[in-house]
């Protein structure tokens, strides 16, 4: 095709107008930093990503990551960290590079169904640009949902041009799709199902046995991924958060989201980053209900009447929207925009095609009248994808446009509180997780972050009430960690012992575990086990001074001159200010026979008191 053609020109105009409108949208964004919800977990907390080594390869591959199983995104976040160090920027802009692609690839796909080009366009513009999208695009922890969208979409493109030249060998590389979306997100086992949409769409007969065998690899294919997925749910709770609800309140809440997620999409008033379950059923969680499942009629009804475009649309929507719909309960919420990301092209494909025909099938002149509808439509989503992206630019916004719109959530309360104990503000911090544990009394996590900030004030009585009802509910590692923390710090090193014993059960790459276990072995007069444990806890973070000094002391006990030197070095080397460092170095050189003054003088200058009575006793300096 020439380049040069009216379809070629069409085409390169179009693709710079999605791009623009996506970069536009979200321009903020280059300059937002990390969230703590999951950011830090996937990458200042996760040492999988900082090398591409055969350990990280191997671990990307067997490890679960925060209860998902997730080989291909892990390998991006450790290019991101090859190319941009953990600067926050690179992060963004690869997610953002991706949902780039995505919008591509909806537009080739509408192309392949129908010859109309503004459809495509306009689908791609509101895939792109509603503002439910900004989840999945503007938290890095959602690379999954762009990633798992990339490989899905393209397998929809090659299964399009599959459906128009008929060549089977055009099926193999829709199987290495799917196992490359299933490999990002579990969510991607709904393609065989999104595939008999398109099926739909392409006026494909249903009866036909090949339109069903052709996807059995597919499904083959999920199974293992799924049982996989399940397993790392599993392992972090994630799997039956809510088990006082019975099939009936399953049910309704399931019917309540599949129309709410629609309301959503259609009139973005009241969008939020958490959706919490429903406090009880009520009627309009009944109306909901009654209303999903008329819509579900409606797609049968409407296929047997050839209305192609919105059965095959009524399907997409239902297949992608049910796996998340909490018929198996996960996490804490019942909704999520995220979950959004790809299943809104099953709304958005009849919407525009059907309002464009309406106005394109009365007159030609009103064709314009359509352009200009859809125009105006993907310009008000855009703004409101600008605006909203206000909240991932601080943890403050983020949390707080939670709490506004849903005051009675405890989780949100909770992690509102948690920010304001990173900024420092103790008092509203205090107040947000007493109205956590005021909403929801089993918030273990909240329970957590009250003993914490406690802890922090000095209160070790109330704190260690907090951390006890924390661990009662929940064997929760953190909490774990920090009562053992309160434990060693009161002397009670059995007590301490026994929690961090826990903790390393669930985290045995816990490294600041490790260093409380030697302390209090340490304590307990076990020298060598004490130096046994500090060492694994340099082994697991090399960058902490302090574990360096006290391993150095122990070596010192044991008249290891050399190696406690050279572990007071080390500990200078990663921080130049320590003065205990400079102060003990100073006096093992001194046991040892070496010159210690200049050592002990760096100590004193720091302003170590203990350095200047040493000064005066060895060095007889004044």
């Amino acid at each position: 095709m020439d380049f040069f053609s009216k379809e070629q020109r069409t085409l390169w105009l179009h693709i710079a107008i999605m791009i623009a409108a996506v970069l536009l949208a979200y321009s903020k964004i280059f300059g937002a930093g990390f969230m703590s919800w999951d950011d830090l977990d996937y990458v200042f907390n996760t040492p999988d990503i900082t090398a591409f080594s055969a350990e990280h390869f191997k671990n990307w591959w067997t490890e679960f990551y925060i209860g998902n199983y997730q080989p291909l995104p892990m390998m991006s976040y450790a290019l991101d960290y090859l190319i941009g160090g953990d600067k926050p920027f690179m992060y963004h802009f690869t997610n953002i590079a991706w949902h780039i692609a995505d919008v591509i690839l909806v537009y080739a796909c509408l192309r392949r169904m129908q010859d109309n080009v503004f459809i495509a366009l306009f689908v791609a513009l509101l895939f792109a640009l509603h503002p439910v999208q900004t989840e999945s695009v503007s938290w890095i922890a959602a690379r999954n949902k762009v990633m798992n969208g990339f490989f899905f979409l393209l397998a929809m493109y090659i299964y399009l041009g599959y459906l128009l030249d008929h060549k089977n060998s055009k099926l193999l590389w829709i199987y290495l799709c799917a196992i490359a979306a299933y490999l990002c997100k579990l969510t991607a086992v709904t393609l065989p199902f999104a595939l008999l949409a398109v099926d739909i769409w392409m006026h494909r007969p249903l009866k036909d046995k090949k339109v069903w065998l052709e996807k059995l690899p597919l499904v083959l294919l999920a199974i293992p991924v799924g049982i996989i997925n399940l397993q790392a749910q599993a392992e972090v709770a994630f799997l039956d958060t809510h088990p006082e609800f019975s099939p009936w309140h399953t049910i309704v809440f399931a019917g309540y989201a599949y129309v709410q997620y629609i309301i959503n999409l259609l009139v973005p008033v009241k969008l939020s980053v958490l959706y919490p379950y429903p406090t009880a059923i009520g009627a309009i969680h009944i109306l909901y209900t009654f209303i999903a499942a008329a819509i579900v009629f409606l797609g049968f009804w409407a296929y047997r009447r050839g209305w192609y475009i919105l059965a095959g649309g009524i399907l997409f929507y239902t297949v992608n929207i049910a796996i998340v719909l909490q018929f198996v309960q996960f996490g804490e919420v019942l909704m999520a925009d995220r979950y959004l990301y790809l299943t809104c092209i099953g709304v958005w494909y009849p919407l525009v095609y059907y309002v464009y025909h309406y106005f394109s099938q009365r007159q030609n002149r009103t064709t314009a009248t359509g352009i200009a509808v859809f125009s105006v439509l993907c310009i008000i989503y855009g703004a409101a994808t600008f605006a909203r992206n206000d909240i991932w630019l601080s943890e403050l916004n983020f949390w707080k446009s939670v709490t506004d719109k849903f005051p009675e959530s405890s989780v949100a309360q909770s992690s509102l509180g948690g920010v304001y104990m990173k900024e420092g503000d103790n008092t509203a911090a205090m107040e947000h997780f007493n109205e956590a544990t005021r909403l929801d009394a089993a918030n273990y996590k909240a329970w957590y972050n009250k003993g914490v900030l406690l802890l922090r004030n000095g209160n070790q009585r109330e704190a260690l009430e907090a951390l006890n009802r924390a661990v009662s509910l929940k064997e929760y590692s953190k909490a774990l960690f920090t009562r053992a923390l309160l434990y060693q710090q009161s002397g009670n090193c059995n007590a301490a012992l026994g929690d961090i014993h826990k903790v390393l059960q669930q985290e045995p790459g816990n490294a600041r575990a490790h260093y409380i276990k030697a302390d209090c072995i340490e304590q307990q007069g076990d020298i060598d086990g004490a130096a046994a444990e500090y060492t694994k806890a340099i082994e697991l973070e090399d960058t902490e001074p302090l574990f360096y000094l006290r391993r150095g002391l122990i070596f010192a006990r044991q008249n290891k001159h050399w190696e406690a030197i050279r572990d007071m070095s080390s500990a200078i080397r990663i921080r130049s200010g320590y003065a205990e460092a400079w102060y003990w170095r100073g006096m093992i050189k001194y046991r040892s026979g070496e010159m210690p003054c200049d050592d002990l003088n760096q100590a004193r200058n720091l302003g170590l008191p203990e350095a200047t009575d040493a000064l005066m006793e060895i060095c007889n300096t004044h």
